[in-house]
């Protein structure tokens, strides 16, 4: 009997806020500068916890805060490619918890791991690579199409088997796109987010991937 263990990835397998005030730093220059400066204001308020936007993940509330200001969906694309290039440098700090890493070489061989990113290609795996995370997982999938792709991805690693529900635990921070698909099947859901915004039912939740862990284990651990 194959269980899946399925794991988003931005926001989920790396500790950080540098991406988000990268992100909101290429959206201000195409703010006036007062704009730009209550805008980053209100951005670090959030990341910082002494206010919270409703979004789904810190992504969205970086873009949700700048709308206002500016609706050019275009805008946010090119601010988020370039992102993607600074996460790659030695600029960027980012951080893999150990307790993860142990987790992972722990059920290493007992369930099968994945990743689902709804990121391209070019910058998923090689943010993966540089985290040192590729080694630990069975299949990464970029481009995922989440929520709709969560499924299909589901039903390519099981083999287009039948499988119980509880043969599938999904991991993430953005509920609509990691947990949403997953409730809706019966499958097992462990929900994160750092602000606490929790819009729906999960199997678990907590503030990051460290507090899920313990149940995450106890399902894997049982398997074998």
């Amino acid at each position: 009997m194959t269980r899946l263990l399925l794991f988003d990835f931005d926001g989920t397998l790396y500790h950080g806020d540098d991406p988000f005030r990268f992100y909101a730093q290429a959206m201000a220059k195409h703010m006036t500068s007062e704009d730009g400066e209550r805008y980053l204001a209100q951005v670090s308020a959030h990341l910082g916890g002494d206010t919270s936007v409703v979004a789904g993940d810190n992504w969205e509330a970086v873009v949700k805060l700048a709308e206002p200001r500016v609706p050019d969906r275009e805008v946010w694309q090119q601010a988020f490619l370039e992102t993607r290039e600074f996460m790659m440098s030695s600029e960027c700090q980012l951080e893999v918890s150990p307790l993860l890493l142990d987790f992972l070489r722990q059920i290493r061989h007992r369930v099968a791991l994945v990743v689902a990113s709804n990121s391209p290609e070019q910058a998923a795996r090689p943010l993966m690579e540089k985290l040192g995370l590729t080694g630990y997982f069975d299949r990464i999938y970029s481009q995922a199409n989440k929520p709709l792709g969560l499924v299909t991805i589901v039903e390519q690693v099981m083999g287009g088997k039948p499988f119980a529900p509880e043969q599938v635990y999904s991991v993430g921070d953005n509920y609509h796109n990691d947990i949403e698909p997953a409730v809706e099947r019966g499958w097992l859901a462990a929900h994160i987010s750092p602000h606490g915004y929790f819009p729906g039912p999960s199997t678990v939740r907590g503030r990051n991937l460290e507090e899920v862990l313990p149940d995450l284990a106890s399902w894997a651990l049982a398997s074998s």
